[in-house]
């Protein structure tokens, strides 16, 4: 292997799982560029500052070849050292791991150095070793998902599963973000600082519908994870369901609702019940005035035309929420996502804990509100440790199964009551608390709104907003 070069190709040997396949004939080579991995290889050796330039991107098992993955994991190990990287430091580095005769020894470290057109195109390199690498992927991806299309033990939705979690991390892979300059990033700023001057004391991005809690908080933005917790039967849905209702209804805003724990027909009862002032408990019993009917009447039009779509599917996964989500997204450009509630979503993946499968789900919920720009207002469920306290307020720690939903989360709001109040009694109006105990662009405090149980609906209490 001293002198490995195309026409030499049939010595070269792929990682194991790379090539074999029953379904695949034999004489078909998945796709890699010998000349590509030679020549990033042989840069990293002649300029050492090279590797910084594609070490976030590119990792050691994108290379084809199993000798080169075993020479770029001894460059970077000596570059995340700060150890030099010439012919002679990195073949003490491998032959140290005892690859050094199987990577073609001395002899084949000094010909990648010679195979150099230009180490200016390292970049370019990477960027075709990458794509080389996911491609491969896929096949091997679709290789399985086609085998596991036999098995009479894996159903049609663990497949579609396996599929879209391969393409989220396939489509993971080729994100790659650069470092801009100021110079470049100003005028975007500028235009942002100027469009909120002209519109400056109106609310920016999605607002509840409720003045008090809009002065607040100022308006959900783009990309912003928004996470409303409360214990049971507080209004957490509720308050949910009013924001979807005033974008949708009333400002004609698409918004898109995963509802994992009440079926759609409920939640419409709850939309309708706001909206045309019926007691939710005539909704149910079926006991309507006249005047409830003309109510009915009047709303149902505007109703019919909101763009709210409602998905009350149990037991998705991120995944499949992500993927129903970017559906959504193309086919109604939804201007906001709501999920109710957390602790129902499961990750898809087997964890070694709950704690750790919910920081899946909502990491995986921030990134979605980037790649959508849209914001996602998740619903929680609070500890019930909150319970043993002789004061009420909420914590950021009573987040159930907490740590990564206060970190991933740009605002967290908390509702609860003042004193411990029988739910079952909340049949009427009660205050409630809006604390807005997390907001990373904007401030924190306290909002006290009025929920009233027979409406489902929350309005504000006051104008104004308690530090």
């Amino acid at each position: 292997m001293a002198d490995r070069s195309d026409a030499q190709i049939n010595e070269a040997r792929p990682r194991a799982g790379q090539n074999e396949s029953s379904s695949t004939p034999a004489n078909v080579v998945p796709p890699y560029d010998m000349g590509a991995e030679q020549s990033l290889l042989g840069s990293f050796i002649v300029s050492n500052t090279t590797v910084d330039e594609v070490m976030d991107y590119l990792k050691p098992e994108d290379f084809y070849f199993d000798e080169h993955v075993a020479i770029c994991n001894s460059i970077f190990r000596l570059r995340a050292s700060n150890k030099p990287v010439d012919v002679i430091v990195l073949s003490n580095d491998i032959k140290s791991h005892g690859d050094l005769d199987r990577i073609g020894g001395v002899a084949y470290l000094a010909k990648l150095t010679e195979l150099v057109p230009t180490t200016q195109n390292v970049k370019y390199y990477a960027e075709i070793i990458k794509e080389s690498s996911i491609k491969r992927s896929i096949i091997r991806a679709g290789r399985d998902i086609y085998e596991l299309g036999f098995s009479p033990t894996v159903t049609a939705m663990e497949l579609i599963d396996r599929t879209e979690k391969f393409i989220y991390e396939a489509s993971q892979g080729m994100v790659r973000g650069d470092f801009q300059p100021l110079e470049r990033i100003l005028p975007d700023t500028f235009r942002v600082l100027q469009e909120r001057y002209d519109h400056r004391g109106s609310i920016r991005g999605i607002a509840t519908g409720i003045k008090n809690l809009d002065l607040q908080i100022g308006g959900f933005q783009p990309q912003e994870l928004v996470v409303l917790a409360a214990r049971p039967s507080i209004g957490k849905t509720s308050l949910a369901l009013n924001i979807a209702a005033y974008n949708a209804v009333r400002l004609k805003k698409p918004v898109g609702i995963f509802s994992l724990e009440m079926s759609r027909e409920q939640l419409a009862e709850r939309v309708i019940s706001s909206e045309a002032m019926i007691e939710a408990d005539k909704l149910r019993s079926g006991y309507l005035s006249q005047e409830d009917w003309q109510a009915l009447t009047q709303v149902s039009n505007k109703l019919s035309e909101a763009p709210l779509y409602i998905d009350d599917a149990a037991g998705l996964t991120a995944l499949e929420i992500r993927a129903k989500a970017k559906r959504l997204a193309v086919t109604a450009k939804v201007e906001l996502l709501i999920v109710d509630y957390l602790q129902l979503a499961a990750s898809g993946e087997k964890v070694e804990s709950r704690v750790l499968e919910v920081a899946q789900i909502t990491r995986m919920l921030k990134n979605l509100a980037r790649e959508l720009n849209v914001p996602i207002i998740v619903v929680s469920q609070l500890s019930r440790d909150i319970e043993k306290r002789d004061r009420k307020k909420p914590q950021l720690s009573d987040l159930r199964e907490s740590g990564a939903i206060e970190q991933d989360a740009d605002i967290v709001i908390f509702l609860y009551t003042d004193e411990a109040i029988d739910t079952s009694e909340m049949n009427t109006r009660t205050p409630t608390n809006a604390l807005v105990a997390k907001h990373r662009n904007g401030k924190q405090g306290n909002v006290k709104l009025m929920f009233d149980k027979r409406y489902t609906r929350f309005e504000s209490l006051d104008t104004t907003a308690e530090d």
